[in-house]
């Protein structure tokens, strides 16, 4: 006799066990797997103008269809279920307090080998890209306004309830009832070091200690605070603004998208805003002690946590099927994880 069918929650995704532990770890789709040909193929039967290229992101090409719709090429059609999650996910955002537009998604289809998504079209330009004109002022206002919308993230809360942390979660493994939200990242953070100890232990010093000091902060705390939405990936890429440095949207939620502590979100948004430059460190300073003031000076010690368990899980984001891959991404990681004041500041 078959059992009871799988139950599901508000957004079609199986609800996770009771208590088993199963490894989970963040993926991504890859736009830079999209065959040029089959794009060719579906952007003719779709009657979109190559030449209405927008932009080509970590995990899409997007496309201007209209003033009020974008084109999204992914190269895996097999992801129809998750984008289908993740329409029911951004209709369920209640936003009402918001100040900026949130993304919609109105039709998924497969075509071609790819799958091709409408979603809203929202005003303004990736800060990412403004950031390169402003002068000093403006650029102290952008940031300000930046940290303004991370925050207030934090005031969006699923409607429903949450059986699982992650929104896409298939084998339902990051079960809110299995585990507490810091064992959950720190699973994550876990599953990342062992999987790239040897590389890690070359370039991390005193990984080992590290790992158990994070271990041991993560897993004696208890997080009782509401499960908001969690962006998971929010940087000056995914921030919309007007030349004035309004904010104008937050984008592409999704493969990195969780319901937990809002506090992660504000930790990347200080971390991701300047990974590369010749001043990132004295410029992720700036912004903790701004983000600080915004969120209660006793949130420090949890934004460097945060961020330590971020820079594992994210060391390998742009590897292959050659393995992981010492890129700026990576470097950048290993950084975060060598500045010996932030493993201080984390108490």
């Amino acid at each position: 006799m078959s059992g009871a069918p799988p139950e599901r929650d508000a957004w079609g995704r199986f609800i996770g066990g009771r208590g088993e532990r199963t490894l989970v770890e963040l993926s991504r789709a890859d736009a830079s797997a999209i065959d040029p040909e089959a794009r060719e193929a579906a952007l003719r039967q779709l009657g979109v103008d190559p030449g209405a290229w927008i932009a080509s992101g970590t995990e899409a090409e997007v496309y201007g269809l209209t003033d009020e719709r974008v084109l999204k090429l992914y190269a895996d059609p097999g992801r129809v279920g998750r984008v289908e999650v993740l329409r029911r996910f951004y209709d369920s955002l209640r936003a009402d307090g918001l100040t900026f537009a949130l993304p919609r998604i109105h039709d998924v289809t497969p075509i071609r080998g790819l799958l091709a998504v409408i979603e809203r079209r929202i005003e303004g330009k990736p800060l990412s890209e403004l950031l390169p004109d402003l002068d000093a002022e403006a650029a102290l206002t952008a940031r300000e306004r930046y940290l303004d919308a991370v925050t207030a993230l934090a005031e969006i809360k699923s409607p429903h309830g949450v059986s699982q942390y992650l929104l896409f979660d298939e084998s339902g493994s990051s079960s809110a009832r299995a585990q507490g939200w810091y064992e959950f990242v720190y699973r994550l953070a876990e599953v990342k070091i062992e999987r790239q100890r040897a590389s890690l232990e070359a370039d991390v010093v005193d990984l080992s200690a590290k790992q158990a000091r994070l271990r041991e902060l993560y897993l004696r705390q208890r997080y009782d605070g509401p499960l908001s939405v969690v962006h998971g990936d929010f940087f000056p890429g995914n921030v919309l603004m007007s030349d004035t440095c309004r904010v104008t949207g937050v984008i592409d939620f999704g493969s990195f998208t969780m319901f937990g502590n809002p506090l992660y979100d504000v930790s990347l948004a200080c971390v991701l805003f300047d990974m590369y430059g010749p001043k990132r460190s004295s410029v992720r300073d700036e912004l903790v002690a701004v983000a600080l003031r915004k969120v209660g000076a006793e949130a420090e010690g949890r934004l460097y946590r945060y961020a330590m368990a971020y820079a594992l899980i994210s060391c390998d984001l742009y590897s292959g099927a050659d393995g992981l891959r010492p890129d700026e991404h990576y470097r950048w990681a290993v950084d975060l994880l060598n500045t010996e004041s932030y493993w201080q500041r984390m108490e």
